[in-house]
C-alpha cells in the first residue's frame, strides 16, 4: 500500500511537471527553428536544425533592446523600492510598540484587497499631472510600495527572537542599524523571496506600462512583444522568439531563487 501511494503521487507530479513544463519547451524549440519547419505545424516541434535567425528578426522588427534595458531598469528601481519600504515598514509594525499600530497595520493589508483596475485613473491623472507621462518615474512612482511584501517580512520578524532585537537596543544600536545589521540578515531567506517576487511582479507589469508611455523606446519588454505579435503575426517563429527573450530572465530568477520561493515562504531556509 504504501509503495502504491508512492507511486501515485510520483504519477501525479511528473504530470504536473509535465504540464508546467510543455508550454516553456513549445516557446524554447518554436523560437530556434526555422520558420519553415515551423509553417509545415507539428503539435509538439523537434529540436533539428535549430537557428538564431527568429530571434535576430525579432530585434530588428521591433526596438526590443531599448525595452529590455527599459524593463530591467524599471525591474530594478521598482522592486528595489518595494523592498525597502517594504522591511521598513514591516521592521515598524513588529518590534517598536506605538499607539495605533495595529490599526495601521489592517489599513496596509486593506490595500490588498483594493483591485489595481480600480486605481489606474488616478494614477494616470496623478502621473500625468506631475509631467511623469512616457518617463521612468510615471511608471514606477504608483508601485514603490506594495502591502504584499510589507505582510510577508512582517510574518517573517514575527518568527525572530525578540530577545535579539532588545539586546541590540541595548547595545546602542538605532532602528535603522537593528534593522540593517540584525533584523534583516536573519531573516534572509524571506527578504530574497520577497525581493524576488516583487522582481517577478515588476517585470511582468504590462497595462500600467502600457497607459502610461507614448514612444516605443520607453515602452516595456511585454508592451514591445504584444506590438511584435501584431506586427509579425504570419510569422509566429519570430513572435515565439520574442517571448522566449521575456521569458528567460524570469526562468532564471526562478531556477536561481526556487530555493528561496519554496522555502524562504515556510521560513525553512536557514540564512
Amino acid at each position: 500500500m504504501k509503495h502504491l501511494s508512492k507511486a501515485v503521487r510520483l504519477s501525479a507530479l511528473t504530470v504536473i511537471v509535465v504540464i508546467v513544463a510543455f508550454p516553456v519547451y513549445v516557446t524554447v524549440t518554436t523560437a530556434l527553428l526555422p520558420q519553415s519547419d515551423v509553417v509545415a505545424g507539428r503539435l509538439i516541434p523537434l529540436p533539428t536544425h535549430l537557428t538564431l535567425d527568429n530571434v535576430r528578426e525579432a530585434l530588428r522588427s521591433a526596438p526590443l533592446v531599448h525595452q529590455y534595458g527599459m524593463s530591467v531598469a524599471v525591474t530594478a528601481v521598482q522592486s528595489a523600492a518595494q523592498l525597502v519600504t517594504a522591511a521598513l515598514a514591516a521592521y515598524a509594525f513588529t518590534f517598536p510598540h506605538w499607539r495605533g499600530r495595529g490599526v495601521a497595520f489592517a489599513l496596509v493589508l486593506a490595500t490588498l484587497a483594493i483591485p489595481g483596475e480600480s486605481l489606474v485613473i488616478p494614477n494616470y491623472e496623478l502621473a500625468t499631472g506631475l509631467g511623469l507621462r512616457d518617463t521612468l518615474a510615471g511608471v514606477v512612482v504608483p508601485y514603490l510600495a506594495t502591502g504584499y511584501a510589507v505582510f510577508l517580512l512582517r510574518q517573517a520578524f514575527l518568527g525572530l527572537p525578540r530577545e535579539v532585537w532588545e539586546a541590540a537596543r541595548l547595545d546602542g544600536c538605532g532602528h535603522l542599524r537593528t534593522l540593517l545589521y540584525v533584523v534583516l540578515p536573519m531573516a534572509r531567506p524571506q527578504v530574497i523571496t520577497a525581493a524576488l517576487w516583487c522582481a517577478l511582479s515588476a517585470w511582468n507589469g504590462y497595462f500600467w506600462p502600457l497607459l502610461i508611455t507614448d514612444s516605443p523606446q520607453r515602452r516595456t519588454i511585454q508592451v514591445g512583444l504584444a506590438q511584435l505579435a501584431v506586427d509579425q503575426s504570419t510569422r509566429p517563429a519570430v513572435i515565439y522568439a520574442g517571448t522566449l527573450l521575456v521569458l528567460l530572465p524570469t526562468l532564471l530568477l526562478v531556477l536561481f531563487g526556487q530555493r528561496y520561493l519554496v522555502n524562504g515562504l515556510a521560513g525553512r531556509v536557514k540564512a
